[in-house]
């Protein structure tokens, strides 16, 4: 009766010390599958928050999860999840870059318009600004008409930029401005009254 308890306390013992001897031989598989993840991410997470947002996210919480995991020591957890993160971030980067492709795409015809459509634009409010000098078009306030002056002004000397100085470094955030600058003199356009020449 007394061995019982004793052969009990001692595979008890022996159970927690294989227990922790597992834990233990997980831990470095556990934090090279993160590291590994958290490298990946660190390289291509801002393509893949820039083309496709959700997937960012999902991606970004399934990494917080092994994160929180690592940190309780649930070492096993992570080993037996860091395979389908991975997978599913694999996936995310490859998404982003043909997104990105497609981006680029969409973006080289838009740029075609813009190049088209801007000029003029551009020559029919100068016209109406040149005919109309300080004096503001009939119906529109004098500060109204300086405000207009100012805000196509502006626009314009954005779209000059971007023409200017579009490359393939920086096509993208060229033809968001030029976008931009249409926008708004497309705007003052519809204001006074006008059709592009």
């Amino acid at each position: 009766m007394i061995k019982e308890p004793k052969s009990f306390a001692l595979a008890a013992f022996a159970a927690v010390v294989l227990g922790l001897a597992g834990c233990a031989s997980q831990k470095e598989p556990a934090e090279q599958a993160l590291a590994a993840i958290e490298k990946t991410f660190a390289e291509s997470g801002a393509e893949i928050q820039k083309y496709l947002p959700e997937r960012h996210a999902e991606v970004s919480a399934s990494i917080a999860s092994l994160r929180e995991a690592m940190a309780k020591e649930k070492f096993g957890d992570v080993v037996s999840e860091a395979g389908a993160v991975q997978d599913a971030l694999r996936r995310a980067v490859a998404e982003s870059r043909i997104r990105h492709a497609q981006v680029k795409v969409e973006m080289e015809s838009e740029w075609a318009e813009l190049t088209k459509s801007m000029p003029g634009m551009i020559a029919a409010v100068d016209k109406k600004i040149a005919a109309q000098g300080a004096r503001p078009p009939k119906g529109m306030e004098k500060d109204a008409w300086k405000a207009t002056i100012e805000s196509y002004d502006a626009a314009r000397d954005s779209w000059s930029k971007a023409a200017a100085e579009i490359t393939n470094a920086n096509f993208e955030e060229s033809v968001l401005a030029a976008r931009d600058a249409k926008a708004k003199i497309a705007g003052i356009m519809e204001t006074l009254g006008l059709k592009a020449s």
